[in-house]
């Protein structure tokens, strides 16, 4: 009987579709639903029931993307991906991973503590001392972005560049995430970089170029192929390590003295750019790594 495996998102499109089509290759069924709609069940076997899964558990669990939601709602799916580790499930990437990347305070700790460069940056509560450090780093001509700890795709990110137009933001959830703001090499053309790390191998790599000093390819950034420095290999592997990931979107910037800096690390990557900008097979090379750890559980439970 071929594995089943379960594919978390909260809105499934192109690349759970592409996953299927991967995943189907190797033989592996995959089995689409939202943690949300997952319970804790005492009354189950596994104290867990998963859509589609009965009394059963899936050889593989892997998490696209987990919906925002009340701490309580995240909590209890957090819940669910930490029991099916403790039971045996791979999952891909597991809890820790998630926790350490989808706060991006955590993401700068993460990186601060591994020695790896990263911006200078300043997270806190209090507004009057959001306000202090807003002032010295202005007065010091250092312009600053102020994003949401929860988010993605360049949304609610803002470039800060006066007191007034800081005073001027409504902070998400009243956190303050301030970070020193890495002018482009060349004045006017911003660029970053995405590379995808699976497994300790980095599987594709793009530049994203843009007009504007936001440069998501969801925010109409233009992406393509590039050449991968060792330099560059060596913080995407060393940011992926920090975060616990198994695989993960890091991205780069290039100050104005050539050096590269980790800005994120995504756990839960987009590959779309990437695919269209590189031809990479990225499902299939996630959909063999899925393979590997049902194979490495199976053989695992049958010492």
């Amino acid at each position: 009987m071929n594995p089943r495996i379960v594919i978390f998102n909260d809105t499934h499109g192109w690349h759970s579709e592409q996953l299927c089509e991967a995943l189907s290759r190797l033989g592996i069924e995959a089995v689409l639903t939202d943690l949300a709609e997952c319970r804790i069940d005492l009354d189950s076997p596994t104290g867990l029931s998963i859509p589609g899964f009965d009394d059963e558990l899936p050889a593989a669990a892997m998490v696209r993307g987990i919906a925002p939601g009340f701490l309580e709602q995240i909590t209890l799916r957090m819940d669910v991906l930490h029991t099916l580790a403790e039971l045996g499930v791979p999952v891909f990437n597991p809890a820790s991973a998630i926790e350490h990347t989808v706060d991006k305070a955590r993401t700068s700790l993460r990186l601060h503590l591994a020695g790896l460069t990263t911006p200078r940056t300043w997270a806190c509560e209090n507004s009057a001392m959001a306000t202090k450090i807003v002032e010295s780093e202005l007065t010091a001509g250092r312009p600053l972005v102020m994003k949401p700890l929860f988010g993605c795709q360049g949304k609610g990110v803002v470039l800060i560049e006066s007191l007034p137009q800081f005073h001027q933001q409504q902070p998400m959830g009243e956190a303050f995430y301030l970070q020193q703001y890495i002018a482009p090499e060349t004045a006017g053309a911003w660029q970053d970089w995405r590379l995808l790390v699976i497994d300790g191998e980095v599987c594709a790599a793009m530049s994203r170029r843009s007009s504007h000093w936001i440069t998501n390819y969801a925010q109409g950034a233009s992406c393509f192929a590039t050449p991968v420095s060792d330099e560059m290999r060596s913080l995407a592997l060393a940011a992926t390590e920090a975060v616990n990931a198994d695989y993960a979107g890091v991205d780069l910037i290039r100050d104005a003295d050539g050096r590269f800096t980790v800005l994120e690390v995504n756990s839960v990557p987009a590959w779309k750019g990437l695919y269209q900008a590189t031809g990479a097979d990225i499902a299939g090379s996630l959909a063999i790594a899925i393979d590997q750890r049902i194979r490495t559980a199976l053989t695992s439970h049958a010492v």
